[in-house]
């Protein structure tokens, strides 16, 4: 009998149908002795909506390559998050569970005088999904989530028509896109009509949420984070994430904003690879020091 295929994630063990974990080997973390200035103890990645397991994979294998003892936390989005409440905290609870267990370990500090979490974002999913995180450690410990450094990758946006017909388009095949069509500009028409108008009356919409929430030091603590974005992002509109750090940078975040001309949305790592991670190990280390 034929071995069945191994995943491009099949090293990393999962907690849940949306949590996995990679734990380095005690061997390497002892080859690799962290000082809080040099390595992320844990690096939280929040993954976008539908995002397949080569393209995640070449994220988690780069931070290998950066941090080889760093903890690797790795979430997923589903889009029932964005319906239900109650879906998103069920999906993120099992990575908060094991975050909360690593402080109790003593693995991390509950309250680290530098960032031991090095916290990377994708997409409005994973704003969703980090977002969630924030509310869970505020409502189960009392605490805004402990001191760490943030990437910001194409998020977050707020609710533009545009943008949600091309969240929904892109998600169809190209060769029943025409097929779809109608059912999609009913269903974001139904969204607009829900979440623009009349959000006075159904209360805050997603997005708006996040985007607060992000911003709020009661929620979240940070010495660095910075936005990578492009101006091309059909997905996520790049005047959004600049309004976004600016509101940041007002309530007192260290903001860096880095626009990527003609890139579209997570897509930053092909346009300029080599600019890319020099961003995210840069941050770390100022938001570190």
């Amino acid at each position: 009998m034929n071995a069945r295929p191994r995943g491009p994630l099949w090293w990393m063990r999962r907690r849940s149908p949306y949590v996995y974990v990679d734990e380095p080997a005690p061997t390497i973390q002892q080859q690799h002795p962290m000082r809080h200035d040099q390595a992320p103890k844990l690096i939280f990645i929040a993954a976008w909506m539908d995002a397949r397991d080569v393209h995640i994979s070449k994220y988690i294998a780069q931070y290998r390559e950066f941090y080889p003892a760093a903890i690797i936390v790795l979430v997923r989005f589903v889009f029932k998050e964005s319906l239900l409440e109650s879906v998103a905290n069920t999906a993120v609870k099992p990575a908060f569970s094991y975050l909360r267990f690593k402080m109790e370990s003593g693995v991390l500090s509950a309250s680290p005088a530098r960032p031991e979490i090095l916290v990377h974002t994708f997409s409005n999913g994973g704003s969703t999904t980090t977002r969630t995180l924030f509310q869970l450690f505020r409502s189960q410990t009392g605490r805004a989530f402990p001191l760490h450094v943030a990437i910001y990758d194409s998020c977050p946006g707020l609710y533009s028509f545009s943008s949600l017909y091309s969240v929904f388009m892109l998600s169809f095949p190209k060769s029943i896109r025409l097929v779809a069509l109608p059912f999609v500009v009913m269903f974001v028409v139904s969204l607009w009509v829900w979440h623009n108008p009349l959000h006075m009356i159904s209360g805050e919409d997603l997005l708006s949420k996040n985007a607060r929430i992000h911003n709020d030091p009661d929620f979240a603590k940070q010495t660095m984070r910075s936005y990578i974005y492009g101006d091309t992002d059909v997905m996520v509109e790049w005047k959004h994430v600049e309004k976004h750090a600016v509101d940041a940078a007002a309530k007192g975040f260290v903001v860096r904003r880095e626009l990527f001309e003609r890139s579209a949305h997570v897509s930053h790592i092909r346009t300029d690879g080599g600019r890319y991670w020099r961003i995210v190990t840069e941050t770390w280390e100022t938001g570190s020091a």
